[in-house]
């Protein structure tokens, strides 16, 4: 590709753009003024945002091509990290030209500076072992305030069944934002519109010649949000996801998309050639993972789990092998894969044992989209493996999740819409529940004495099932001794910052259908308050969403949870020789359905005992349910600050 070329518009359009624009923006002085004065925090601000695409039917395919147009006016020094830009092309989008340029105010006008030097290569991502995804970097010269940036660049998507949303909003605020989608009369678009507000997107339609010209247009969109813990952008973004559903391809109709049986034609497509040979020494594995196995799940559960252990997760994506797994055999002799070759995998080995399974594409958590809404490649970005031990009964086997169990889906997966394989020609959907807060629990049980003046000593045992048992066995995976023991001090940690473990031990780790474990001993300095003859000890040694609170105020944006949970700690405190016990707090329990807990007290000889349950019951919460999580966790800090008094006993 050549590192730039000469842009396909005309003088004419350039001149019917600049005569289009208001007064004020012709005068950049003006203009500065205008936009810093209604957006005086922002770094910048997009006066253009616009894509214009051609269907156009060429032999036996359906291609678009799309020309992007973006102008960015610069308001404030920080905006210099906006100077770096790049373009991305593959196989299925390739980058015909590009052109950029900084416009630098003179007078009543701008002088441009071209972008001379474009860089192209692979993009390499962390965790992707191959991707055939291109990208040009290059960077805007003399980005100061007050200057344009504009970059203009063109598309050719080889197959229209691959287009991207277009997004009416950014991460900085959008004066202008357009898409022009020009199509022969012969060719059936539809649309999805999501997030987008009642009467802000305009529409027209416009029939020219042997073309339909549909316009789509939204003027000053605010800049996106972006908070810690918020969902993926795709969730609360205004975007429009477009697709061709019917175009005349030599004289005949062609059903591209439109529901799940044409998205489930395309994908049938990639695995009709696989596994046509079986291979022998695949065979071999699957029949001395299954000998002696008494159940069907049993068979099941030896082959996921051998998946898990002996093929490596590698992301491979390249053109349409980002879609097309490789088979079995292969993947088996070479130990690696991505997550459509572990699931053909699976599904291979399951075959050779006698059992049915389906192979089975899903979005994950990240994707917004249901198919009943959407029915694209857009809704997919994974592939697993389903099992069906008995009719409507599924077992979702994600072999890319490494520690997650037999019996559970992987965590991205939950709520979500599978896409099931049931032949060539059949699919099924089918919904991936969410796991109870019970499947995956934190249990704490400890006994703790006094150490010294002002410490306490303790020994006690850590138990973590479900996702919470997953999420720390990848923690852990892999650790020499001195970084393990950094990561378990931080999962023991507690009381204050002169928490220190003595000796620990962890059990269980490749275990998946056991509780990882830890057993350990700790001392804990400068913990215990003394008054004259009066001791408080507060056993709320783990404070978990103690500085928790959501303020509506400042945050818009809902919160992500990864799962459903459940905390138990079981704390023992032996009462010393020669004190009393002066003062036991009392019971304390808040409620509601997103968060929840209890705190029990009881005694027993010389012991007192703290029994605490804290459960966390969603995956997103919205800003509308903010007040009933505070009020919890102001009644949680409250139960929190209670602490046991001891006094010493009259001589």
């Amino acid at each position: 590709m050549e590192a730039a070329k000469t842009s396909r518009r005309t003088p004419a359009f350039w001149l019917l753009l600049l005569l289009s624009l208001p007064a004020w923006a012709q005068n950049p002085g003006a203009q500065l003024a205008q936009l810093r004065q209604q957006y005086p925090a922002e770094k910048a601000v997009f006066l253009d945002y616009r894509q214009e695409l051609t269907v156009e039917v060429k032999g036996d395919s359906v291609q678009v091509l799309a020309r992007h147009h973006y102008d960015m006016l610069h308001l404030g020094p920080q905006s210099a990290m906006y100077a770096p830009d790049q373009v991305y092309s593959s196989h299925f989008n390739r980058l015909q030209s590009i052109e950029a340029r900084t416009l630098v105010p003179a007078g009543n006008g701008y002088k441009a500076i071209k972008v001379t030097e474009f860089k192209d290569r692979f993009d390499i991502r962390p965790g992707i072992f191959f991707d055939d995804v291109r990208v040009v970097k290059f960077g805007y010269p003399a980005v100061v305030p007050g200057v344009r940036t504009v970059s203009d660049y063109t598309v050719r998507h080889s197959d229209a069944r691959f287009l991207l949303p277009f997004q009416f909003a950014s991460h900085v605020p959008m004066l202008h934002a357009e898409l022009v989608i020009t199509a022969p009369r012969t060719v059936r678009l539809n649309t999805k519109q999501f997030n987008i507000p009642a009467g802000k997107v305009t529409y027209t339609r416009q029939e020219k010649g042997a073309n339909v010209i549909h316009r789509w247009a939204a003027d000053n969109l605010p800049a996106m949000p972006n908070e810690t813990d918020g969902p993926e952008l795709l969730y609360y973004l205004p975007h429009l996801v477009y697709f061709v559903e019917e175009a005349q391809v030599n004289g005949q109709p062609r059903r591209l998309l439109g529901g799940v049986p044409e998205l489930y034609n395309l994908y049938a497509g990639f695995v009709k050639n696989l596994d046509k040979q079986e291979s022998p020494a695949l065979r071999q594995v699957v029949d001395s993972l299954t000998a002696g196995a008494r159940t069907e799940p049993e068979k099941v559960a030896r082959i996921y789990y051998w998946v898990q252990d002996h093929v490596r997760y590698i992301a491979f994506e390249n053109g349409l092998r980002g879609f097309i797994p490789h088979d079995a055999g292969r993947v088996y002799a070479s130990r690696y894969g991505d997550c459509k070759d572990m699931a053909n995998l699976l599904h291979e080995m399951l075959r050779l044992a006698g059992v049915k399974s389906y192979r089975t594409w899903i979005g994950t958590r990240d994707l917004p989209y249901r198919y009943a809404d959407l029915a694209t490649p857009g809704v997919d970005n994974h592939m697993i493996t389903t099992y069906e031990p008995r009719p409507g009964q599924y077992v979702f086997l994600d072999a890319t999740s490494k520690y997650t169990p037999y019996g559970m889906p992987s965590s991205m997966i939950q709520g979500k819409d599978a896409l099931l394989a049931l032949d060539g020609e059949h699919s099924r959907v089918v919904p991936v529940p969410v796991m109870a807060r019970q499947r995956s629990r934190t249990v704490d049980s400890s006994v703790v004495v006094l150490d010294g003046a002002a410490g306490l000593r303790g020994r006690g045992q850590l138990q973590l099932s479900g996702y919470a048992k997953v999420n720390q066995s990848y923690a852990l995976d892999g650790l020499n001794p001195a970084e393990e023991a950094k990561v378990v001090k931080g999962l023991l940690e507690r009381g204050n910052n002169k928490f220190f473990i003595d000796q620990y031990a962890v059990h269980s780790l490749d275990a998946r259908d056991q509780p990882l474990t830890v057993d350990y001993d700790y001392r804990l300095q400068d913990y215990v308050q003394r008054l004259d003859d009066e001791v408080y000890v507060n056993l709320n040694l783990d404070q978990r969403y103690a500085a928790d609170r959501l303020d509506p105020a400042k945050r818009t944006l809902a919160r992500v949870n990864d799962y459903h949970q459940t905390n138990l700690f079981r704390t023992e405190f032996e009462v010393p020789e020669g004190y009393e016990v002066a003062y036991l707090p009392p019971n304390a329990e808040g409620r509601a359905d997103m968060l929840g807990f209890t705190i029990r007290y009881s005694r027993q000889g010389n012991k007192i005992i703290q029994q605490k349950e804290i459960y966390v019951d969603y995956l997103l919460l919205e800003p509308a349910r903010f007040s009933q999580w505070n009020t919890v966790v102001d009644q949680l800090n409250a139960a929190y600050r209670d602490a046991i008094i001891l006094k010493r006993k009259k001589a």
